[in-house]
């Protein structure tokens, strides 16, 4: 499912991930602390000391597996103790295979834990788990070019025009679309040697092999619309357990028969205008996107292996639909074919976007924002979807409106914000963005994720290093509801949520000295 939620751990969804407490109601000072804030540390560790772990499980079709981390996160780590304007850097002891502390992180103050060059973690918990689920075996071969592969199919449903072909490989964390290379007759029903090439979700191909026990599902979907939703769903899939993909130019050849998928009925009461009504909060300057852009989407996705441990990464969408951004409130029924296993759960989000005027002087280009409900699918029917969240309000950049362009004076400035008019956050997550021209089109405004920022607080300081001098920066914060799910002990859970909503807002344009 592509969410595009800010993710500053990383996960599938964001495409939009696409990006998922029990958390008390926080001011602006209060800490994000659990119950382990006060409890005494493990014994013969100091009372200013902070531990954590780290593991990787891994889903695969015939179960959950415990692997290990090969991914460095825990050498990457470091803690930045905010003294003022500026930070103390605590580095990381590693303890044992997937422990690690920090040292001399002072109890009455929250603290930045770091991952990398510019993820960070806002907290005052003294202990943190950093544990985390995949979806998909290790040692997948990826390669960056498209996979070629020939189609010799029967039993389709009749083709429309410019077919595409989903295809999903959960046991190897594999899922994209298999693109045609030429447009076979509209209304055929079988394929005879079509080429084509796999290309996958995640900008790099994943390599299928039979011999690691890679199933791979072809799905066929089509289009259909129900009121002011239009939308395309799977009607037809063929599994495939004896394919392995050739990474020698050669084409791998998919065959067999495609059978018909069981539908299913959904009825979506989807109330847009609780969703308009927060335009403004975004920024004064949101406007929806246009009829030739990507609309407000509907998005029912399979959760492979269920969803007792959230959403295990990303395995295509069952249902993937579009409203018009200027639509009335929608009570739309979708029919959609779910060709996994009983065992795996459903998700439905829907999502709103805007677009924003914020670039370069003299330049074109906008930066987007969202407003995002999300659920397990028998809740998400169950009730009326509609807004359960605003975006923060009133931003401050060191105490100045922050919707109004600005020349910093630091660059390590304090970022302020009030609490959402509607709903309770649960934390906050922060991205900087870095506007800048590529030389061969000087006339459009580019933007690069420079940094992300958790926290349960309604403030923040960017730390040293992030703003770069005379560059140009824009700021979004993002208000999530995480219910039962505390991000800043668990991080990795953002991975992972199934029942969130995200609402977000914008900075204008902020200059660094």
């Amino acid at each position: 499912m592509r969410v595009p939620m800010p993710l500053p751990f990383p996960r599938a969804w964001t495409s939009v991930r696409l990006l998922t407490a029990l958390l008390l109601p926080l001011g602006v000072s209060a800490l994000s602390c659990g119950d382990d804030a006060s409890s005494p540390p493990p014994s013969g560790e100091a009372q200013d000391s902070v531990t954590g772990q780290r593991s990787i499980t891994r889903r695969l079709e015939t179960g959950d597996t415990r692997a290990r981390d090969t991914t460095g996160v825990i050498d990457s780590l470091s803690v930045l103790i905010p003294q003022g304007d500026a930070f103390e850097t605590r580095p990381v002891i590693v303890t044992g295979e997937g422990t690690f502390r920090f040292d001399d992180v002072p109890q009455d103050t929250p603290y930045y834990l770091k991952r990398g060059s510019g993820t960070y973690v806002v907290t005052g918990h003294r202990q943190l788990d950093l544990d985390e689920y995949v979806l998909g075996r290790e040692g997948v071969v990826t390669v960056t070019a498209g996979l070629p592969v020939t189609m010799t199919v029967e039993g389709l449903a009749p083709l429309d025009a410019r077919p595409n072909f989903e295809m999903v490989a959960p046991n190897a964390g594999a899922a994209g679309l298999i693109v045609l290379e030429s447009e076979p007759p509209a209304g055929s029903t079988q394929l005879t040697g079509q080429p084509g090439h796999y290309r996958s979700s995640f900008g790099r191909q994943e390599v299928i092999d039979e011999t690691r026990g890679d199933r791979l599902y072809v799905l066929q979907s089509q289009s259909n619309t129900s009121g002011d939703l239009n939308y395309r769903s799977i009607t037809r899939a063929l599994s495939l357990t004896q394919t392995t993909f050739q990474t020698n130019g050669q084409a791998t050849p998919l065959a067999g028969t495609f059978q018909p998928v069981a539908m299913k009925e959904a009825t979506v009461d989807w109330r847009r205008s609780s969703f308009e009504v927060h335009r403004a909060a975004v920024h004064p300057l949101a406007v929806p996107l246009g009829t030739s852009s990507v609309r407000h989407t509907l998005i029912l996705a399979p959760a492979p292996g269920g969803v007792a441990q959230g959403v295990v990464g990303y395995a295509g969408e069952l249902l993937s639909g579009s409203i018009l951004a200027a639509s009335q409130d929608v009570k739309a029924t979708v029919v959609y074919g779910d060709p996994y296993p009983a065992t795996w759960g459903v998700v439905a989000n829907v999502v709103h976007r805007y677009q924003l005027p914020l670039r370069l002087r003299g330049t074109t280009g906008t930066v987007g924002a969202s407003l995002v409900d999300q659920a397990e699918l028998q809740a998400f029917l169950s009730r009326p979807v509609e807004a359960r969240l605003s975006p923060p309000t009133r931003l401050q950049v060191d105490g100045r409106d922050a919707q109004q362009e600005h020349d910093l004076t630091s660059r390590t400035p304090l970022l302020t914000w009030e609490a959402p008019s509607v709903g309770t956050a649960n934390v906050y997550d922060v991205r900087i963005f870095r506007l800048y021209k590529e030389s061969g089109e000087p006339d459009f405004t580019y933007t690069e994720t420079v940094a992300t920022l958790l926290t349960a607080q309604r403030q923040v300081r960017i730390p040293p290093g992030v703003l770069q001098p005379e560059q140009a920066y824009v700021v979004r914060i993002g208000a999530m509801l995480t219910p039962g799910v505390d991000l800043t002990r668990s991080p990795y859970q953002l991975n992972t949520l199934v029942d969130y909503a995200v609402a977000e807002t914008l900075t204008s344009v902020l200059h660094a000295p």
